[in-house]
């Protein structure tokens, strides 16, 4: 049986997601769309002194988002807090790996418990792209607002 309890220096179950054009150019038009630039286009990525385009941060933060709600569900998407610095280029063709480690376990000023961790994104060379903290509250029993509503329809 997998040891669940929080503790400092427990890391979160990593995964990997493969950067692929088509969904740069996707996720570009769905969050934010900008029309033509160097994270959808590659002739835009030239135009502005790049070789090919480049993934853009929010990507990035999208999957760390993802990992941060696998474990602390709502305690994570009603009151969580991220800040994040991109260190290194992501580009199509790259795998990145998402990670976390618990750093810290407190209580926030009304006394409820609250963990500190620390979250990167790691390409498939073993360089970090991301790097970043986060607070959140200890995890709850609903997962999500979609498990507990039953799912989107």
């Amino acid at each position: 049986m997998e040891d669940t309890a929080l503790k400092i220096g427990k890391r979160l179950p990593a995964f990997t997601r493969p950067i692929v054009m088509e969904n740069m150019v996707e996720f570009e038009t769905v969050v934010w769309n900008r029309g033509r630039n160097l994270h959808s286009n590659a002739e835009a990525a030239r135009q502005d002194g790049l070789t090919r385009p480049l993934a853009s941060g929010q990507n990035q933060l999208a999957f760390l988002h993802e990992l941060l709600e696998r474990t602390f569900g709502d305690a994570w998407v009603y009151g969580g807090k991220i800040s994040v610095r991109y260190i290194y280029p992501v580009y199509p063709g790259d795998s990145l790996t998402i990670h976390g480690v618990v750093t810290s376990l407190d209580n926030d000023e009304g006394g409820k418990p609250k963990v500190g961790l620390e979250v990167w994104c790691e390409n498939q060379n073993g360089q970090k792209t991301a790097v970043g903290k986060v607070t959140a509250a200890q995890p709850v029993s609903a997962r999500s607002w979609l498990e507990s509503s039953g799912g989107a329809s």
